[in-house]
């Protein structure tokens, strides 16, 4: 995991997104509104975890609705996550 150290912020929100790639598939987009309740990460802190996640490439960001959604990248990496228990 050496090479994507997390913030918790981070961490929950990638957690997060992935719980919405198992349940909806690879083309799961979620809005930012409300992410913040689903993940756990305070909706000021927010803007904060997005941009982790995406200057690692771990997201991908759209600024349209905003949305975002995982890369093939930040799917390994949860997928890590989520097997050693951390979420």
């Amino acid at each position: 995991m050496s090479d994507h150290p997390l913030s918790e912020n981070e961490r929950k929100l990638l957690l997060c997104l992935f719980a919405f790639y198992r349940e909806i598939g690879p083309a799961a987009t979620p809005g930012l509104k409300g992410l913040d309740e689903e993940s756990g990460v305070e909706r000021l802190e927010m803007p904060e975890a997005v941009s982790g996640l995406r200057a690692k490439g771990l997201i991908e960001y759209w600024e349209l609705q905003p949305a975002v959604r995982l890369t093939p990248e930040g799917l390994k990496v949860a997928l890590l996550y989520s097997e050693e228990g951390n979420g």
